[in-house]
């Protein structure tokens, strides 16, 4: 069947995109512009956008102490949360963008490995540097998983675009595909899983470097 336009949506798994896109952006935040640029470097001549859909977590709000020096740490005052706040705010209000709030949830206090492998080689006492945040993400993939949901059942696309790497979307990807919407996995990186290739139409890597 051919059609003048294919209607698309593009789905972002924001966690997913921002640290494929970590690197290639010379480990800054994407820009909200870059996002929407991102976004639709995924599309065809023959597509046209309905809505891009970006699912994200708003930075972790609350204080917490270091568990070594006991110092009050204010999550909402340091300049990653800053950053991400004026990078959500600007894209709630993008034209023909959707943003789904997820939430944070502080899980306590980790070692990375990096940091282990310090310890080890200088043997060293612990000290407050050494640890980091641990977050868990709540929210997010229902609600993705709802979007395509109702995107394919209510039919109001022809083809979903979904940026992420995680293989939890493949019972809502079986979904769409059953309902006869074609789903598009979308990366930053060439590779995707053998998983989410097995069950989406087509894999399409997305374009980002757009200068400021």
């Amino acid at each position: 069947m051919s059609k003048s336009a294919y209607q698309v949506a593009v789905l972002i798994d924001a966690g997913f995109f921002l640290h494929e896109s970590h690197a290639p952006l010379g480990h800054r935040l994407v820009e909200p512009e870059e996002v929407i640029d991102a976004a639709r470097s995924t599309l065809r001549k023959d597509e046209h956008l309905f809505r891009i859909y970006y699912d994200d977590c708003p930075p972790f709000e609350g204080t917490r102490n270091n568990p070594v020096d006991q110092r009050v740490v204010n999550f909402a005052a340091t300049d990653t949360a800053r950053a991400r706040q004026s990078l959500h705010g600007r894209l709630e209000v993008a034209p023909h963008m959707a943003f789904r709030k997820g939430r944070l949830v502080f899980e306590g206090w980790t070692i990375p490995r990096h940091r282990l492998r310090d310890l080890v080689k200088a043997n060293r006492p612990v000290c407050a540097d050494d640890f980091q945040p641990e977050f868990t993400q709540k929210g997010v993939d229902i609600k993705i998983g709802l979007d395509v949901a109702w995107l394919a059942s209510m039919h109001i696309v022809d083809r979903i675009i979904l940026v992420t790497g995680d293989t939890d979307f493949v019972p809502a990807m079986k979904f769409a595909r059953r309902q006869g919407v074609q789903v598009i996995i979308a990366t930053v990186s060439p590779d995707v899983s053998s998983l989410l290739r097995a069950h989406s139409d087509e894999h399409r890597q997305m374009q980002l470097g757009r200068a400021f």
